[in-house]
């Protein structure tokens, strides 16, 4: 299945109910993500530019994007999802690529 990278901030109400309703928003972005037949392999809390980066999978670019709509729409996180490819996947693009332009000389 492809891989998504979300890249996560928190918004100020997304901040100042963090106490009463984090846990409970948290729990809610994995359902959305598995009702739209992805999986959340990992979620990493982060210092810096971004408060959260997500590894999903998802079985479309559809998915994906249904997915950051419904969790951005609840109010408390702002996502930008790209997808993402493994080394392997980029080393058989590059031989790919560099074969067909061998090719054409």
């Amino acid at each position: 299945m492809p891989i998504y990278v979300s890249l996560v901030n928190f918004t100020h109400d997304g901040l100042m109910t963090m106490k009463d309703k984090g846990v409970k928003r948290s729990d809610m972005v994995k359902k959305n993500v598995e009702s739209l037949g992805g999986k959340m392999l990992h979620a990493f809390y982060c210092l810096g530019e971004y408060d959260v980066v997500a590894i999903l999978e998802f079985p479309n670019n559809r998915a994906a994007m249904k997915a950051g709509v419904l969790n951005a729409s609840m109010g408390h996180i702002r996502i930008k999802t790209m997808p993402a490819v493994s080394r392997s996947e980029w080393k058989s693009v590059l031989s790919e690529t560099w074969g067909k332009s061998k090719k054409k000389k």
